[in-house]
């Protein structure tokens, strides 16, 4: 009996630090904006045809930028999860992330209120596999993603995946 529990109960924490989490969540917003700075010292040069591109062709390039620029810094975004943790007495998951503000914060979902997606997607720009979790609380209606990255390895949110599945049956998307 106490094998099976320990099967249903899950725990695992992300080993990083928060001002590590914090540097890898920023660091790809810093490097676009260098980015950005470059393009903008090259056409401060003298030599007209890299000034004309810049000042007429990059406004028009712009939203094609700064579009995947945000998509990519909330898909990071969404992997702020420090601990997840099912205990199966109290039928609960437990999740410990940080904000959009970067603090942290604590959610308790019920077993009867949770639900979540799997998906296996490639992430944008980086091109590997990623395994995205959506979990959901349905009486709060709130929803967080949790994928691989900024410290979790894909192996974990994998095994994390299966757990899951294990504990629940995953909402089915068609």
């Amino acid at each position: 009996m106490k094998e099976n529990l320990a099967e249903k109960s899950i725990k695992y924490t992300n080993s990083k630090s928060r001002w590590s989490i914090i540097l890898r969540y920023l660091l790809y917003q810093i490097a676009c904006i260098l980015v950005i700075e470059a393009i903008v010292g090259v056409s401060l040069l003298d030599h007209s045809t890299i000034k004309q591109i810049v000042l007429y062709v990059w406004p028009l390039m712009l939203p094609y930028i700064v579009v995947p620029v945000l998509l990519l810094s909330f898909w990071y975004g969404g992997s702020r999860v420090i601990s997840i943790e099912y205990d199966d007495d109290s039928k609960t998951l437990h999740l410990l992330h940080y904000n959009w503000l970067l603090q942290q914060k604590q959610k308790d979902i019920l077993l009867s209120d949770l639900n979540f997606r799997i998906y296996h997607v490639v992430s944008p720009f980086l091109l590997y596999r990623v395994v995205l979790i959506l979990i959901s609380d349905t009486k709060r209606k709130r929803t967080l993603a949790f994928t691989s990255g900024l410290g979790w390895k894909w192996r974990q949110v994998d095994e994390i995946a299966d757990k899951l599945k294990e504990i629940k049956e995953p909402v089915v998307d068609w």
